[in-house]
């Protein structure tokens, strides 16, 4: 008895064919809805960022010409912020070592080179010299421990203006320095922060950015 071949059974080839390609429109139409919408929210919060990651990458490279690209021990820079550690420029008696007189001067060019180019200024409100002492809640102690750390402070800021006497002569008022209390536990409260805070005028070129996208 002759076996009936089972390709008889298969729906035609056209049918098939067809909705086939219907269902590849329809995923390539879901796909493109999809991309559309991740792109109108990635577009505005790259536009969010970018001014403020351009400002950072100038700022790094200005540092990495001073101190070069290798990772340099009890210095190093977090977006627009230089920390140090605390070791490297005082003694134990809170003075400044001898040896820091050359990581300062480097520190004090990276500045000078910042405020000297005009667009890079217009975006700096202040550079903040950031110590932290540990606040243990007892007003006498907290008092001798913010002295202390606001006289290492000052220390800092003295010695940037004595490498590059342009900077106290045309920018000081972009300097203050500050003595932050924080836990005694705090890991980071022996880091020494140069904390460049951007002005208005980088918010506005974030706002510039952002204008397209409110129509």
């Amino acid at each position: 008895m002759n076996s009936k071949s089972p390709w008889k059974y298969l729906p035609p080839a056209g049918p098939i064919l067809s909705l086939t390609l219907i269902s590849l429109v329809v995923v390539s139409a879901l796909l493109y809805y999809r991309a559309v919408k991740i792109q109108r929210f990635l577009e505005p919060a790259l536009a969010l960022s970018q001014p403020r990651n351009e400002f950072s990458k100038d700022v790094t490279q200005i540092f990495e010409r001073e101190f070069g690209a290798k990772t340099v021990e009890g210095i190093k820079i977090k977006a627009s912020s230089i920390l140090i550690e605390r070791s490297l420029l005082f003694s134990g008696d809170g003075t400044l070592k001898a040896s820091a007189q050359d990581s300062l001067h480097r520190l004090a060019r990276v500045f000078l080179s910042l405020m000297r180019d005009e667009r890079r200024r217009s975006e700096i409100s202040l550079v903040l010299i950031l110590a932290r002492f540990p606040s243990y809640g007892a007003m006498g102690v907290n008092v001798a421990e913010r002295m202390k750390v606001q006289r290492s402070v000052s220390l800092i800021q003295d010695a940037l203006f004595q490498a590059e006497p342009e900077l106290n002569i045309r920018y000081s008022t972009y300097f203050a320095g500050t003595a932050q209390p924080t836990t005694p536990h705090e890991r980071n409260r022996d880091v020494l922060e140069l904390r460049i805070i951007p002005s208005e005028f980088l918010h506005i070129e974030v706002l510039e950015k952002l204008e397209k996208y409110s129509y």
